[in-house]
């Protein structure tokens, strides 16, 4: 087998194979199969990426940023590349380079719910609370099954005392994907309603997933 074909092969199965550590957990193994990886293929674009991912699940958010911008050089047009800088940079607190990565993206793709959803999160950081419920909403109308836009969608509301729609948000986002997280949230709204029967059912629900 010629030498290249060789590489490619051998590239191929480090790839599988980070992506199963990835899948089982092993978050540390799968982000070493991956330099491996990049040592023989700097230019494996999906490395690159799933790195990024699996550094920004590690919470080291630099590293993060170093490796999906390594992607963006190989391929500046895709959408969900810029998407993915955009979060890491507001995880870094740098909103106004988030914010100018997700208008790029935006431009491209008007319609993307993922760039949508990222920008409600960045005005939802910077405290600009009816910005940010104005894209997690047209997140959540772009794609219905996004939990993730109707959790921050129902914060955003609490935050402008909508505790109706909040709720709705909330109540829509764990029919979707349950989570700690969002009935917490829920507790804390019927707090607010005087309904301390369902507020405590919320409760029990959030620490029944874990806690928050």
């Amino acid at each position: 087998m010629p030498e290249a074909d060789k590489a490619r092969a051998s590239g191929e199965q480090l790839y599988r194979r980070a992506k199963q550590l990835s899948k089982d957990g092993a978050l540390e193994e799968a982000v070493a199969v991956y330099r491996e990886l990049l040592a023989l293929d700097p230019k494996h674009l999906r490395a690159h990426n799933n790195l990024g991912v699996l550094y920004d699940r590690l919470g080291d958010f630099e590293s993060a940023l170093a490796e999906y911008s390594a992607a963006e050089q190989l391929d500046p047009d895709d959408v969900r590349l810029q998407c993915n800088i955009a979060a890491v940079l507001a995880s870094l607190g740098r909103y106004g380079e988030a914010e100018a990565k997700l208008a790029r993206a935006l431009h491209s793709d008007p319609q993307n719910a993922d760039a949508r959803e990222n920008l409600g999160l960045v005005y939802f950081k910077k405290g600009l609370y009816a910005q940010a419920a104005d894209e997690l909403s047209l997140a959540a109308e772009l794609d219905p099954e996004r939990a993730s836009a109707y959790l921050y969608l129902g914060e955003a509301l609490n935050r402008l005392n909508q505790v109706d729609e909040a709720i709705a948000a909330l109540e829509r986002s764990v029919e979707l994907k349950p989570s700690p997280r969002a009935y917490y949230q829920l507790g804390i709204l019927h707090d607010r309603k005087k309904q301390p029967t369902l507020a405590q059912a919320m409760y029990r629900k959030a620490e029944e997933l874990g806690g928050w």
